[in-house]
């Protein structure tokens, strides 16, 4: 097996026992029985559970930049705003097990601490990314019309995943694309 194989193979089972069992609740050798793998090659890529466990989240974090990289200052902001947000709906949709897990691990205080910096780090790379591309597009305040459209989008990604179960995902795009417009369209005075 590929050394790199193997690893994914870990990660999601990890990724399935953490969400149908619960954190604390899986061991690590419940993990290599469903991933088919030996317990020695946990420890190769992980001293820990809990470094499986950020593991998983920079795994997301991962994939989460290729849906930041879709943000392309080439376009026109109408354009590039839709296709990122194309791309941030596939990313909530794909991810969702996963996502709905990280949720629930946010919340327990006894992992608060473990998980912080890895999803930090992705907050991190989003807001950069997003205010430099609105930097790029000449928006006025950057930054903070960034952190504006994160907060819609967290949003969106928080009734998605945990409040409703029917939640018309893919027809609130064309709504949050008019919300974002507009607000990067507000002027200085606006704002």
């Amino acid at each position: 097996m590929r050394p790199q194989r193997g690893k994914q193979k870990l990660l999601d089972a990890a990724a399935n026992l953490f969400e149908s069992r619960g954190y604390f609740s899986t061991t690590v050798e419940q993990i290599t029985e469903q991933a088919g793998v030996s317990k020695g090659l946990v420890y190769n890529y992980y001293a820990s559970k809990e470094e499986l466990l950020v593991g998983l989240i920079e795994s997301a974090t991962t994939r989460m930049e290729s849906v930041a990289e879709s943000l392309t200052p080439s376009e026109t902001i109408e354009d590039s705003l839709s296709k990122f947000v194309d791309n941030y709906l596939s990313f909530l949709q794909s991810e969702r097990k996963f996502l709905k897990l990280q949720l629930s691990l946010m919340l327990m205080p006894e992992l608060r601490d473990v998980v912080h910096e890895a999803q930090e780090t992705r907050a991190t790379l989003l807001l950069s990314t997003i205010t430099g591309w609105l930097r790029d597009a000449g928006v006025d305040h950057p930054k903070g019309k960034a952190r504006l459209f994160l907060a819609m989008l967290d949003g969106v990604a928080l009734h998605y995943l945990c409040i409703y179960e029917q939640y018309p995902l893919r027809t609130m795009k064309s709504r949050l694309l008019q919300a974002v417009c507009d607000i990067c369209n507000q002027s200085e005075s606006n704002a």
